[in-house]
């Protein structure tokens, strides 16, 4: 080999030397696969079967780093040594961690609780635009939907499943000790979280009280590090896109005048017995090949390679005895429908530390400000549902290259407005200002005790502008005035927020010996919400030039104020003895103004159970078994989620005319229940946590039964009362079902490998619905019905059963009567068994259940030398979604635009397709009969594998005294969707509570490309 001199090389440099050596565990036994690394270089190795390694030095001031997942690191100075054996201890870190819990902290393995715990390291540093996507996949039991996609859009979160047929099924959201209700919106900065606790169970959430039967998700803000100050600096940029393979697929302009012309002829075939000629085909659907336009609305409005842009900057400093830090963020983005967008500025200030050794003080400041730009886009009488519906064979521009305001519908298509024209015209905007403040003052005394006084404020600012202009028309298919010009419309919003709580809490921890360790504590709460809100509307405007009120002609003004107190003592206690006997027990009676004056105060016990059994003295101490707690709980919380006043009698406005003169009225408008109570959860939870291998391989697995009673619903009375209903506490609902979580970590060779994955399989059933009904439908007889019945899971889809298609008159004679059907309409089952379809909800049964038979979540990461890997996957199987949207994009009538499907429906009985027919039924009152109605046909499995982010980032060198860190990445969200459903969206659903699954076409969910840099100073 030839060496390499003069200019090539560096003749003064180092000489490397050999280092050998081995290492071994506590047991003295080799360690295989532990990485050994020259520190300050990428250059390492990895341990042999045995615990060998050799690696080559520099010969001077060379300093090894070994390290070995389930222990700690270890930090060796080579010095002359030729070999370095190393002994490495076992890292029991992961068992002494502090959690989050309500109203404190406890030790991990002392957590005899549901508690899931959401860490940002693990996350591998995602970008993310709302709190909630941190939680997507991280925890088992915990679902979050992203049902839209529009910019500064929201997550639905559930723990545990939907828990109520009447309250809200959000869970409690606490900052920094703050509960600041069941929304964090998009008001909080990802960028500023520290970790998550998401508590399940009762156990952990009954402290909570009257709003923690949903669950409770615990969010800690970052602070300064002890000892460090550091500038910290983020920047990502990203565009926006929707994928092609997640369109709809509609007919273009040809095919939508060859399916007119069919339609027309196929009507003569059936009614008349006859074949048409083509002279009495209508002349503008007559020869669909020189159709002259071929428009995609749908695609005229999306705003592919939509950018968005998140920049952080953070400062902290946490030298001295106190620590402060101060972030600053900027989010914009916007969407992939265009001329829609959302941008949030953020600054958060954490100002805390010891003042002396008795007291500790903390001040928390986080300040938001955010606009949007929205627009009308969900269902079909919006924008989407009718860029969808609309004729491709007009244009959206004017002859001299203008919008055009309006597609007059031609043909007996429907009419709709130009939706790029809307989007440019009408004026929807909404602002939020969100201040959000916490201090407390902690004193210890006595040695063993702390009294914490906290005190916290929330205030929000939310204003919203609507201006439709006299240009813009609306959809004849709404039932409203078509082509403009029309009306011109303003309405402005305005509420102000105010929420402010005061927190007392005193802790007592004695020392009792090495063997025990308890902890008490009391505390008493109270918070108030007030909400002020003002409406203003106006219209008839003399133009479009001065969209304010002041300019319109008619104008109108409400204005309202509610809010709400809440009152609460609490205690709880938690000991262990051995740090393997564990026991907590907590207790809240807590008052709201929400509820009847008999019932203004309820009671929250909860008790829960650990052994951690590898500490007994029987059990084998073994290298493959490092620790196994068993543990149960069970408690009871509550659901105070119904809104204000539903206890009180309502006054309203009833004016009328008295001796040919106005007089102001009133009159009562609601029912009052002065018996309105709690709705309480009871709940059993059975886990266990495993962990093996030193830590490298855990397991946590729970068993839960949660049964809600006293739910909140509304009943009949007679209506000689001046009603015909009001809320009662009649309900009742069992939740129960199976999570398992698993995490592994290793390393192999230089990589250091972890994944983690989670299951959750959750039953929900309807025990009682008490009173004249042992039903409830939602929904609508031509939009999909969700109904809760006794003896079956929440939200059953219900409608008419499809048996297939009426291909002759003969099998239409020999079927159950169908009032005016035909050769090609569906075919439906006599539920009654009367021998008629009756044309209302009686024939209706179970169609689909919404409700998925398994969740799951699973994710892969690495980091090889400076690179990082994080792979997200997430999954629901065996649901079923109600695509209400197609009562539309299939209908036949020939009004609206179809899917590309409806190609394949029934011509003939020779020809019978896979769809019905272009007319279902004959003229008359039936001429629309069996084609529209909440059916099978719209019914789908909605099951899905998500590929939902892929990070891979790669970590600069260090440069000494100016940059201690430094990571670029690239990252990309919602990549790929592996799904039969024909939607864009399987988790889409324009209904709330529990009518779920209802696809009416919503704002898309867009796949995202982004890169992005993140330095440390």
């Amino acid at each position: 080999m030839l060496a390499v001199t003069g200019l090539y090389a560096n003749e003064n440099a180092p000489l490397d030397r050999p280092i050998t050596g081995t290492v071994k565990d506590e047991k003295g036994e080799g360690l295989p696969g532990v990485s050994v690394v020259l520190k300050g270089s990428t250059k390492g190795t990895s341990t042999n079967a045995d615990g060998s390694y050799r690696l080559d030095v520099p010969e001077n001031n060379a300093t090894l780093i070994f390290s070995f997942v389930g222990y700690l690191s270890k930090e060796i100075s080579v010095g002359n040594q030729t070999r370095v054996d190393v002994q490495l201890a076992t890292d029991n870190k992961a068992l002494e961690e502090v959690v989050v819990v309500g109203y404190g902290s406890q030790r991990k393995q002392d957590i005899t609780s549901a508690v899931s715990v959401i860490s940002m390291k693990d996350i591998g540093e995602q970008p993310s635009n709302n709190m909630n996507q941190l939680l997507q996949g991280r925890a088992a039991g915990v679902v979050v939907k992203s049902k839209s996609g529009a910019p500064g859009g929201v997550f639905e979160v559930r723990v545990r499943g939907v828990g109520s047929l009447g309250a809200g099924s959000n869970p409690l959201y606490v900052i920094d000790g703050f509960a600041v209700g069941t929304d964090v919106g998009q008001n909080l900065n990802p960028n500023d979280i520290e970790s998550i606790s998401v508590l399940k169970d009762a156990a952990s959430t009954a402290i909570y009280g009257a709003r923690g039967s949903n669950g409770v998700v615990l969010i800690t803000t970052k602070n300064a590090k002890e000892g460090k100050t550091n500038i910290n600096f983020s920047l990502d940029y990203g565009i926006q896109s929707l994928p092609n393979s997640r369109r709809v697929k509609m007919l273009n302009g040809v095919e939508f005048a060859q399916f007119k012309k069919e339609i027309f002829e196929d009507q003569i075939r059936i009614i008349q017995k006859r074949e048409p000629t083509l002279e009495e085909v209508p002349i503008g659907f007559r020869y669909p090949e020189q159709t002259k336009y071929s428009t995609d609305w749908y695609g005229l409005i999306l705003n592919n390679g939509a950018p968005y842009t998140d920049a952080n900057l953070t400062i902290s400093s946490g030298q001295g005895p106190l620590k402060a830090l101060l972030s600053v963020g900027y989010y914009k983005e916007n969407g992939v429908i265009k001329e829609t967008n959302y941008d949030r500025i953020s600054v958060r200030s954490n100002l805390g530390g010891q003042v002396n050794k008795f007291i500790n003080v903390g001040l928390n400041i986080n300040g938001t400000y955010t606009r949007q730009k929205l627009a009308s886009t969900d269902g079909r009488s919006a924008l989407l549902g009718g860029a969808l519906l609309m004729d491709p064979r007009d244009t959206p521009y004017n002859p001299d290259g203008s919008l055009k305001p309006y597609s007059n519908g031609v043909d007996g298509v429907f009419g709709f407005p130009n939706p790029l024209f809307v989007l440019k015209n009408a004026l929807r905007r909404r602002s939020i200002a969100d201040l959000l403040t916490n201090a407390f003052v902690e004193v210890t005394f006595l040695k063993d005790f702390k009294f914490r006084t906290s005190a916290n404020v929330k205030l929000n600012n939310n204003t919203y502008k609507e201006y439709i202009p006299s240009t813009i028309g609306a959809s004849v298919a709404t039932g409203t005035a078509g082509a403009p010009p029309r009306i011109a419309t303003e309405n402005d919003n305005t509420a102000e927020l105010i929420n402010y709580s005061l927190d007392q809490l005193l802790t007592y921890v004695p020392k009792i010996g090495e063997q025990h360790n308890l902890d008490f504590l009391v505390g008493y709460t109270a918070q108030q919400e007030r909400v002020r809100a003002f409406t203003g509307t106006g219209n008839t405007f003399p133009d479009d030039l001065v969209p304010y009120l002041g300019a319109a002609s008619i104008r109108s003004a409400t204005s309202s104020e509610f809010g709400w107190v809440n009152l609460a003592a609490l205690a709880r206690v938690n000991y262990s003895y051995k740090d393997k006997y564990l026991l907590s027990a907590s207790f809240r009676r807590e008052g709201s103004s929400r509820f009847g004056a008999k019932n203004k105060y309820g009671n929250f016990p909860a008790a829960s159970i650990g052994w951690r059994v590898t500490e007994e003295s029987f059990m084998p101490k073994t290298d493959w078994l490092t620790d196994l707690k068993l543990r149960a709980s069970f408690g009871v919380t509550g659901n105070n989620d119904i809104g204000n006043y539903p206890s009180l009698a309502f006054v309203g406005a009833n004016n009328y005319i008295l001796g040919n003169a106005f007089a102001a009225g009133k009159v009562v408008s609601s029912f009052a229940n002065s018996e309105l109570k709690w709705e309480k959860s009871n709940q059993l939870d059975i886990g266990m946590d495993l962990a093996l291998f030193n830590n490298k391989l855990t397991f946590n697995l729970e068993y839960y039964k949660k049964i809600t009673n006293d739910m909140l619903l509304p009943i009949s009375i007679p209506a000689v009362s001046g009603f015909t209903t009001s809320l009662a506490n009649i309900g009742k609902v069992q939740n129960k079902g199976v999570e398992i979580g698993g995490d592994f970590r290793t390393n192999i060779g230089q990589i250091n490998f972890r994944t983690n994955a989670n299951i959750t399989f959750n039953r929900s059933k309807i025990l009682a619905i008490k009173g004249a009904n042992d039903m409830l439908w939602y929904g609508g007889f031509y939009g999909g019905y969700n109904v809760q019945k006794v003896g079956r899971p929440i939200g059953m889809i219900y409608g008419y059963r499809k048996l297939g298609i009426f291909n002759t008159q003969a099998e239409i004679d020999a079927a159950p009567k169908q009032d005016g059907a035909i050769p090609g309409a569906m075919k439906f089952f006599d539920a009654t068994g009367d021998g008629v379809i009756s044309y209302d909800t009686q024939d209706m049964v179970e169609i689909g259940n919404p409700n998925p038979a398994f969740t799951w979540a699973w994710t892969v990461a690495a980091d090889y030398k400076r690179f990082d890997l994080n792979i997200l996957f997430v999954g629901a199987h065996d649901f079923d979604v109600y695509r209400n949207i197609e009562a539309s994009t299939m209908n036949m009538d020939g009004v609206f635009n179809v899917l590309d499907k409806a190609k394949d429906r029934w011509r003939s009985p020779e020809n019978p397709g896979s769809n019905p027919n272009a007319k279902n039924s004959q003229g008359g009152t039936s001429y629309f009969k069996w084609s529209r109605e909440s059916s099978e046909r719209y019914v789908y499995d909605g099951s899905y594998v998500w590929l939902k982010s892929i990070t891979l980032g790669y970590t600069l060198p260090k440069v000494k005294s100016i940059l201690s860190d430094a990571r670029i990445f690239v990252t990309t969200n919602n990549l790929f969707l592996f799904t039969k459903y024909p939607g864009n969206n399987p988790e889409a659903g324009v209904r709330g509570g529990t009518e779920l699954n209802n696809d009416d076409e919503s704002y898309p969910i867009p796949r995202t490309f982004a890169a992005g840099l993140k330095v440390n100073f």
